[in-house]
C-alpha cells in the first residue's frame, strides 16, 4: 500500500450503504477477473465499471490483494450454494452424491467465474479462507442431508461432521485444481466415489 493510499479516508464499514457499494464493486470484480484474467485485472478497470474513481475503490479496499479475499469470498458462498443444491433432495444417495460433486468440480475447472479460484496466485488464499469461514459455513449447510436420518446417507460411524467438511472441501479444491483421475465422465465419478464418497458415507 502506497503513503496515499495510507491515507484515504475508509467508509464507514456499519452503514447499509457500505455494504450496497461494497457488494456492487466485488461483483463487478468478479465479472472483470473473469473476462480478463485475474493477473489483468487492475483497480482502473474497477472505477470505470462501477462509475467510481480510484481513491473510492480504496475507501473500501486496501489493495488487490483485500479485494481478492472479498471476491474469494463472495465466490466461495456461491459454492456452498451450489453444493447445498446439488446436495438437496428427499432421498440424497451415493450416487447423487457423488454426481453433485463431479458437477462442482467441473464447474471449479470450466466456469469463467472460478478460474479466478483456480490460479494458482489465489489458490492459497482460497484455501486459507475456506479453513476460517467456508468449513462452518458448509458444516451447518449440509448437516441436515448427511446426520441420522432415515431417508438420507448417514457419515460413518466416529467421523466428526466439522472434520469431515473440512475434509471434504479440500477434495473439492485439490480436484478442481488438478482434476479428476480419469479418461471420461464416468471413469472419474468412479473415481470420486472410490476415493471421496465412500470415505465418509456409510
Amino acid at each position: 500500500m502506497t503513503a496515499k493510499q495510507r491515507n484515504v479516508r475508509k467508509a464507514k464499514a456499519d452503514t447499509r450503504e457500505y455494504a450496497k457499494v461494497k457488494q456492487v464493486m466485488v461483483e463487478a470484480a468478479v465479472e472483470l477477473m473473469a473476462g480478463e484474467g485475474f493477473r489483468k485485472f487492475r483497480f482502473e478497470q474497477l472505477a470505470e465499471k462501477v462509475g467510481y474513481n480510484r481513491a473510492t475503490i480504496y475507501r473500501y479496499f486496501d489493495s488487490k490483494r483485500d479485494l481478492t479475499s472479498a471476491v474469494m469470498m463472495a465466490l466461495m458462498q456461491e459454492i456452498t450454494a451450489d453444493i447445498i443444491r446439488q446436495t438437496a433432495g428427499n432421498h440424497v444417495t451415493r450416487e447423487s452424491f457423488t454426481e453433485s460433486l463431479y458437477q462442482i468440480v467441473i464447474k471449479l475447472r470450466t466456469h469463467p467465474r472460478y478460474a479466478i479460484v483456480m490460479d494458482a496466485h489465489n489458490i492459497e488464499t482460497f484455501a486459507r479462507l475456506s479453513r476460517e469461514y467456508f468449513s462452518d459455513i458448509t458444516t451447518r449447510m449440509l448437516e441436515k442431508f448427511l446426520v441420522a436420518d432415515s431417508a438420507q446417507p448417514m457419515l460413518k460411524p466416529g467421523l466428526n461432521m466439522h472434520e469431515t467438511v473440512d475434509w471434504l472441501m479440500h477434495q473439492i479444491i485439490s480436484y478442481g485444481f488438478l482434476g479428476i483421475p480419469g479418461d471420461d465422465p464416468q471413469q472419474q465419478k468412479s473415481y470420486l466415489n472410490k476415493m471421496v464418497v465412500s470415505v465418509i458415507l456409510d
